[in-house]
């Protein structure tokens, strides 16, 4: 199965100005997510205002405290990666109603 790329829309979380480690807690946890999936996905996206803000490289995915739930311990992505995706407006591949979106690369 090709690698995806999995972005998460914090929309609500979201406040200009948001330290690192308060983007990556907004981003990382406690989703509600299919784990067959899940297992494809290394890279994650926090999007807000319709744009990426961050870019994760996921180490594991982890049970979430929350039952059904799952989040991912991870870090900051490679410059590299981070300068293919971040900025990026994405208006025209996310979910209007939805936080989550699966983006598969070929």
């Amino acid at each position: 199965m090709a690698k995806e790329v999995l972005s998460i829309k914090i929309s609500t979380s979201w406040r200009p100005g948001m330290t690192p480690q308060a983007l990556y807690d907004a981003t990382r946890r406690s989703w509600k997510l299919n784990r067959s999936r899940i297992a494809n996905v290394d890279t994650v996206l926090c999007i807000a205002e319709n744009e990426v803000k961050e870019v994760y490289t996921v180490d594991e995915w982890v049970e979430s405290m929350d039952e059904g739930r799952v989040e991912f311990v991870g870090r900051p992505a490679s410059e590299e990666i981070r300068q293919h995706w971040m900025n990026v407006e994405l208006s025209g591949l996310l979910n209007k109603n939805g936080h989550l979106r699966y983006i598969s690369l070929v």
